[in-house]
């Protein structure tokens, strides 16, 4: 568990849910900067990693990490990322993300996070999530150092 002393609350975080291609993974693979940062993650909190499987790889590629894989099923990405989340209680949830099947997951966590990675960043992600940041390695030290989330996201 994640505990993040905010003015105004304490949020209290259990899991993280990633979205593959695009967010932790280009073309396929896990880009290896962060494999560290998800094995220091996994000993908080729980991440769940969302993905299509594009590529076929996604399995393979998180075998020796500390993560929950979720092939999606259904014909509406979006609707069924977002209903995960609600599933795993959203106020306990940070969701990352860049593409436009990310909306719904990232407005229903308690914290959004958009990624503008090497496959761009959807302009409804842009426009919705809580905290925009310019990498997937950033996004995850925000969570490492909580306190740099409490200076962006205070009131």
């Amino acid at each position: 568990m994640l505990r993040i002393d905010m003015p105004g609350g304490v949020l209290i975080i259990k899991y993280l849910v990633l979205d593959f291609n695009g967010t932790i993974a280009s073309n396929g693979q896990i880009i290896s900067e962060i494999k560290p940062l998800l094995v220091n993650l996994g000993k908080i909190i729980n991440i769940y990693v969302l993905t299509a499987d594009t590529f076929g790889t996604a399995e393979r590629q998180c075998a020796d990490l500390p993560v929950i894989l979720h092939c999606l099923q259904s014909d509406n990405h979006t609707a069924e990322k977002g209903e995960l989340v609600k599933s795993l209680g959203s106020d306990n949830v940070v969701a990352i993300g860049n593409g436009r099947n990310d909306l719904e997951m990232l407005r229903i966590a308690k914290i959004g996070i958009g990624v503008l990675g090497a496959e761009g960043l959807a302009t409804q992600v842009w426009q919705n999530a809580d905290l925009i940041v310019p990498g997937i390695v950033e996004g995850l030290e925000l969570l490492l150092n909580p306190k740099s989330l409490i200076a962006t996201l205070r009131q």
